[in-house]
C-alpha cells in the first residue's frame, strides 16, 4: 500500500526551471525510434562499456538460454496472447527492418559496418528488432520482438519456462489447486531464473527502454532516433497489451491474473506505471549520458533526460511522492551539464543513474496507486498508442 503522504498540493504550480527543462527536453527528444541492446534481468542485467562505435549496450535477453515461441511452446497455454502479438509491428519487426535492405537499413547498416547477411543474425539491429538465439555455435533470429525479448530468456533446464507452467512437483493439477506454499516457490524460482513478470513495473520498464533508447552513437549521428516516441503506460496499454489468461476472448487493461490475485485496478496500475516508467526513462537517459562522447549525441541525451526529469516535475506538482521528489532534487542540480562534456561524466551521470533507479524500485515495491488519482488528469493525455500499421489494418 502506498504509505501516508502530505494533502494533495494540485493546486501548486510547478517551479519555471523543470517546466523549462521539460520544454528543452521535449524539443531534443522528438527525434525518436528503436534499437540499442536489450536488458535481460537478474544478476546478468549489467551494463557493458563496448568500444567507442558501441559505446554503450545493455544485455539482453542470452541468446544461449533463449527457446523461441515455437520451442517454448507458448501458444499451449497464451494462444490470445500469441495471436495478439502476430498482429503487432513488435512481431513484424525483422521483415520490416532487416530483411529489405534498403533505405534506412541500408543507411544504418553501411555506416556501422554490417554485412547484408549479418542483420539478421548477431547485429546490434537484431537485437531489438528481433529475438536472437544461439544454435549449434551461431546466433540468428528465431522471430520477432517476442515474449523472451521483454519478458527474458525462458532458458533451458534451470530457466523459468517450466516452473512458470507447473502448479505442482508432478505438473498434474490445474492452476486453481496450487497451493499457496508451492506458488511462493515457484514464483521465487521463476525471478531468480530471469523471469520479467507482470507484477514487477519497474523491471518491464527497463526491458522496454533497453531498447526503446539507443545507446549506439554511431548509429544515432549517422541518423538513427535516438529514443522511440515511447511513454510506458501509453504503448504497454495499445497495441502490444495481451492480458487474456483468465478470459481468452477480451484483451484486458491490465494483466488479469495480477488484477485477480490482488485486487489492483486498471486505475492504479496506470498511476504506477505513469511515475515508474517516467524515472525508468530517466534513469536510462542518465546511463548513456554517463558513457557518451559524441558531441552530436550528447545534447539529444541530455534533451531526453530534461524531459523525463520535466515529467517528474510535472508529476511533483500534483502530488508529494517522495520518491519522485527525491530524483528530482537529485537531478536538478544536473540540468547545467546534461548538454556538454564534462571531465566526470561517467561517474557523475552513473551515480545519478543509479540513485534513480533506486528510488524506482522502492516507489514501484511500496506503492499500489490507488491514493494518486491527482495524476489521472495528467495521464490521461497520454491515451494508448498504436502504430499506423496497426490502425490501419486492425482498428478502421
Amino acid at each position: 500500500m502506498t504509505p501516508n503522504r502530505p494533502p494533495s498540493i494540485a493546486k501548486r504550480v510547478p517551479l519555471i526551471v523543470p517546466c523549462v527543462a521539460f520544454a528543452v527536453g521535449l524539443v531534443l527528444s522528438l527525434a525518436v525510434a528503436f534499437p540499442s541492446r536489450r536488458d535481460a534481468r537478474a544478476a546478468d542485467r549489467v551494463l557493458v562499456q563496448a568500444d567507442a562505435s558501441d559505446s554503450l549496450m545493455f544485455h539482453r535477453a542470452d541468446p544461449a538460454r533463449v527457446m523461441g515461441v515455437s520451442k517454448a511452446d507458448c501458444k499451449m497455454c497464451h494462444p490470445s496472447e500469441v495471436a495478439a502479438w502476430m498482429k503487432t509491428v513488435h512481431y513484424l519487426s525483422p521483415d520490416q527492418r532487416l530483411r529489405k535492405v534498403e533505405g534506412n537499413t541500408k543507411r544504418y547498416a553501411d555506416a556501422l559496418g554490417i554485412a547484408r547477411d549479418n542483420l539478421l543474425n548477431d547485429s546490434v539491429c537484431s537485437g531489438c528488432h528481433g529475438t536472437q538465439a544461439e544454435e549449434a555455435g551461431e546466433i540468428r533470429i528465431l522471430s520477432g520482438v517476442s515474449c523472451e525479448s521483454c519478458h527474458g530468456a525462458s532458458g533451458v533446464a534451470d530457466g523459468w519456462l517450466e516452473p512458470h507452467r507447473s502448479y505442482h512437483a508432478s505438473m498434474e493439477i490445474p492452476r486453481s489447486q496450487e497451493t499457496a506454499e508451492h506458488r511462493v516457490q515457484r514464483i521465487e524460482r521463476c525471478e531468480k531464473a530471469g523471469m520479467i513478470r507482470s507484477p514487477d513495473t519497474y523491471e518491464l520498464a527497463k526491458s522496454c527502454y533497453g531498447c526503446h533508447i539507443v545507446g549506439n552513437e554511431k548509429l544515432v549521428a549517422d541518423g538513427h532516433k535516438l529514443a522511440s516516441a515511447f511513454e510506458f503506460v501509453s504503448w504497454s496499454t495499445g497495441e502490444v497489451r495481451h492480458n487474456f489468461f483468465v478470459d481468452e476472448t477480451k484483451n484486458a487493461e491490465a494483466p488479469t491474473l495480477w488484477a485477480e490475485r490482488t485486487d489492483g485496478t486498471v486505475t492504479s496500475r496506470r498511476r504506477v506505471k505513469f511515475i515508474v516508467g517516467s524515472m525508468v526513462q530517466l534513469e536510462m537517459a542518465l546511463r548513456h549520458r554517463a558513457v557518451a562522447t559524441n558531441p552530436a549525441v550528447i545534447p539529444q541525451l541530455g534533451g531526453l533526460a530534461a524531459a523525463a526529469n520535466g515529467k517528474l516535475a510535472q508529476i511533483n506538482g500534483l502530488a508529494a511522492i517522495p520518491e519522485t521528489q527525491a530524483v528530482a532534487a537529485l537531478v536538478g542540480p544536473l540540468l547545467g551539464t546534461l548538454f556538454v562534456p564534462t571531465p566526470n561524466d561517467n561517474d557523475t551521470y552513473t551515480a545519478a543513474a543509479d540513485k534513480v533507479a533506486e528510488q524506482a524500485r522502492k516507489f514501484a515495491a511500496s506503492n499500489d496507486g490507488s491514493d494518486l488519482a491527482e495524476l489521472d488528469a495528467l495521464i490521461q493525455a497520454t491515451p494508448p498508442h498504436y502504430s499506423q500499421q496497426f490502425k490501419d489494418k486492425y482498428l478502421n
